[in-house]
């Protein structure tokens, strides 16, 4: 797997929340902390994005927009389901 090494800083709290995550075996580590984190935020932003431009294209009725949106948020959670699946 290729990865890039970045230093992140963190609150003191935000460790230690971390640490105990990690002490309870919900993750193997930071680094799979932070991935996981990140990995959640850009499926947050994407969706965000996705959900403003459907709600712009003006040819959608609101029903069928929050029908594609329902749709969406489902495959999302069936996707991330199997990620969390696969590395935990």
């Amino acid at each position: 797997m290729n990865a890039d090494v970045d230093v992140v800083r963190l609150p003191v709290k935000d460790s230690a929340l971390i640490d105990h995550f990690i002490k309870a075996g919900e993750f193997k580590n930071k680094s799979e902390f932070i991935t996981y984190a990140v990995k959640k935020a850009i499926n947050e932003v994407i969706l965000k994005e996705i959900e403003e431009k459907s709600r712009a294209a003006p040819q959608m009725a609101e029903k069928d927009v929050d029908k594609l949106l329902t749709e969406i948020k489902d495959i999302r959670k069936k996707l991330w389901e199997g990620y969390a699946h696969r590395v935990f």
